[in-house]
């Protein structure tokens, strides 16, 4: 009787790659819930900024969010350069959380989700 044994790393790479699988599909879900709003931000006693929100529509809650900032040919509305930033935040299911980021130079901005985490299933608020 012939028996495949497996080695304890390769039993790791096999349950990591299916559990990869598993939540592709969510997280693809959960992209297309999120949306930001922001606005810029200038105060005498800092650096320019572009500050909002992360909202996320989602029954997930997320966190460890990474935004891509684009800034925009004022003609076009076309990308010319792009920065990304962390925001290290963690989003409710359903709800939304403050970020501020520095601005880059540049007069018109694109601001997107480019990551984030999945934490966890959220059950939904019952109210009385």
């Amino acid at each position: 009787m012939n028996r495949l044994m497996l080695g304890p790393a390769l039993v790791g790479l096999i349950v990591l790659s299916l559990a990869g699988g598993a939540t592709a599909q969510p997280q693809a879900e959960v992209a297309r819930l999120l949306r930001v709003e922001w606005e810029p931000l200038a105060q005498e006693w800092t650096r320019p900024r572009l500050a909002g929100h992360v909202y996320n529509d989602s029954t997930y809650r997320i966190g460890s969010v990474r935004l891509r900032v684009e800034v925009l040919d004022a003609a076009s509305q076309q990308p010319v350069r792009e920065e990304l930033a962390w925001i290290y935040v963690n989003v409710p299911a359903r709800s939304r959380a403050y970020f501020s980021v520095q601005r880059p130079k540049g007069d018109a901005f694109r601001v997107t989700v480019e990551s984030f985490v999945l934490i966890a299933v959220e059950p939904p608020v019952e109210t009385p």
